[in-house]
């Protein structure tokens, strides 16, 4: 197969999974068919399958290139930054959480499909290698933090996204306990109302806390 040929298959399969990516800011992942999919990506369906075997695969795909590249964004930021104090790290880890929330919310809607639903029917041989290519990317970010503030160790560094990833989604999930199905249908549960911004960036500020005054 020639480069141009590749080249080809790579940008029709990238076509495919933007306009899946597009139907997914607008609609539920349920009600999302590959059928739909080839028609508003003008290609057969046999040609859909010949990129991606399920939907699963596609969504799978989206997650992980899409954290690959929110990764990459923000270690071209660090590098651009060079935060050397506890106060500074912490200022550039909270701007990350409000521009992930902000900016790259479909992620977060993607990676709670991740356990419970994409990983039934993606392939596994794909979303390894994603996964292998994500985990480089990772720890290059987990490297620079640590070059910049030593005190904080590569390990730790690593954790410092999943711990960010885990309260952004747990709070998605407990948010709209006054709703069903978008609906709201109970009143008076102040106590319960999430906003998912502000408690996010409020609860890994004490987190953070926690982690560089035990490291200082």
């Amino acid at each position: 197969m020639n480069a141009r040929t590749i080249n080809q298959k790579q940008q029709k399969a990238e076509l495919i999974s933007k306009v899946a990516l597009e139907m997914f800011k607008k609609q539920p992942f349920a009600d999302i068919s590959m059928n739909e999919i080839a028609k508003k990506a003008n290609v057969a369906k046999g040609t859909l399958f010949n990129y991606y075997k399920t939907k699963e695969n596609i969504f799978m795909h989206l997650l992980l290139v899409g954290y690959q590249q929110f990764f990459q964004e923000l270690t071209i930021k660090l590098e651009e930054q060079k935060p050397s104090t506890a106060t500074e790290m912490k200022t550039f880890l909270l701007n990350s959480t409000e521009n992930l929330i902000k900016h790259h919310f479909t992620l977060i809607k993607l990676n709670a499909l991740r356990g419970p639903i994409l990983e039934n029917k993606a392939s596994r041989e794909q979303t390894i290698e994603g996964r292998k290519k994500l985990y480089i990317i990772h720890e290059r970010l987990s490297e620079l933090i640590h070059i910049y503030f030593p005190q904080i160790s590569v390990s730790q560094a690593n954790k410092i996204f999943i711990i960010q990833s885990s309260i952004i989604s747990g709070l998605i999930n407990l948010s709209n306990l006054d709703s069903f199905n978008d609906e709201k249908v109970i009143n008076n549960l102040a106590d319960f109302q999430v906003d998912v911004d502000v408690d996010a960036i409020e609860t890994f500020a004490f987190y953070l806390d926690g982690l560089f005054n035990k490291e200082i």
